[in-house]
């Protein structure tokens, strides 16, 4: 705190000391000039441009100052009776009155030509970060792109070609048989049947990652309702308990993936790293504002390590909940305490609907 203070008046100092000496300035080079060129010129043509470069660089009060600085360096040393601060002439004191008044309203003026000034760069370094963003974003999208084909492979590779290798391996072990032994060849083909079952069921489990049938044909709700019974039959030691306070109808169709999406992501965290036994998904309608919020009771983490473990991209995908809630126009958030579990929010503003 006492830093704090002591830079702050370091700056004031710097601020008025600078209007202090440009005032000085202007009546040294005001004296220069009337030694060379005379006294019959303007009194103040000196003084102007040091009050509007006082108050362009260090604000409005400064430039008062220099203002009043300047009426009473005029009123002691230029105008009569020079060395005591009173004046003969009503017309000297009808212009020192003018200039003060000049003087203010030029420090008013660069104080608002500062203060664009000053919002026009902060609107450039705002634009500059935002493109840096995006940016980085767009690497991002590419990597996750290029990353969920690499998993989609996998599964393919391991799951569907295993199942194929096997049905090519009993149809002709089955070929084999049918010459010499027809019913071991049909028992062989009967065996199929249960490895193509596999295999479609497979197809079904990469196809509900990829995008749940569901949520495109009953919506939502129901989506969300298939994903925890399917949550809980992987995941069988972790209880699920949901809370729907919405109606479809009042889900915008845009939102539905987004919110399966974070939902989706959350649980599998929680199944992965959290050693929690029940989880709470909530999905509410609250005022102005629709939020989904999944709970759990497990170990908690410190969010500040985990957030510089995501910078490292090797977090537990808290960026990428974050990015689909706020680039839907939504604002994510999460709390974590160190065994007592976590709670993920994500909430969008409802547009009510024109009329």
């Amino acid at each position: 705190m006492l830093g704090i203070q002591k830079d702050l008046l370091k700056r004031l100092l710097i601020r008025y000391g600078f209007a202090v000496a440009m005032v000085a300035a202007a009546l040294v080079l005001r004296w220069t000039l009337t030694t060379y060129i005379g006294p019959n010129w303007p009194t103040y043509i000196t003084f102007y441009p040091a009050i509007m470069l006082v108050a362009t660089v260090a604000g409005f009060w400064p430039g008062v100052v220099a203002t009043t600085g300047t009426a009473l360096v005029v009123d002691y040393w230029i105008l009569p009776p020079i060395g005591s601060f009173g004046i003969e002439s009503l017309t000297d004191a009808l212009g020192l009155a003018l200039f003060s008044g000049m003087g203010v309203f030029m420090s008013l003026v660069a104080e608002f030509y500062r203060r664009a000034r000053q919002q026009a760069q902060e609107s450039s370094l705002k634009l500059t970060r935002a493109n840096e963003a995006l940016r980085h974003l767009s690497s991002k999208l590419l990597s996750a792109e290029e990353e969920e084909r690499k998993r989609i492979a996998g599964e393919i590779h391991d799951t569907l070609g295993a199942f194929l290798a096997a049905i090519k391996f009993k149809v002709e072990a089955a070929v084999q048989e049918k010459g010499k032994n027809a019913n071991a060849a049909i028992q062989s083909l009967e065996t199929i049947v249960s490895v193509i079952q596999e295999a479609v069921e497979e197809c079904r489990r990469i196809q509900q990652d990829l995008r749940p049938s569901v949520l495109d044909d009953l919506g939502l709700l129901p989506a969300l309702s298939s994903f925890c019974r399917m949550f809980e039959t992987i995941y069988s030691h972790i209880r699920t308990e949901q809370t729907i306070r919405i109606e479809e109808g009042e889900i915008p169709s845009t939102l539905k993936i987004v919110i399966y999406r974070v939902a989706q992501e959350a649980m599998n965290n929680i199944a992965k790293h959290s050693r929690a036994d029940l989880v709470r998904l909530s999905l509410e309608k609250l005022d102005r504002k629709m939020e989904v919020t999944i709970q759990d009771n497990g170990k908690g983490f410190d969010l500040e390590e985990v957030i510089s473990q995501e910078r490292a991209k090797k977090g537990l995908g808290l960026s990428s909940m974050r990015e689909r809630t706020e680039l839907s126009g939504g604002s994510f958030g999460i709390e974590s305490i160190e065994g007592q579990g976590t709670i993920i929010r994500a909430s969008w503003p409802i547009i009510p609907p024109k009329p």
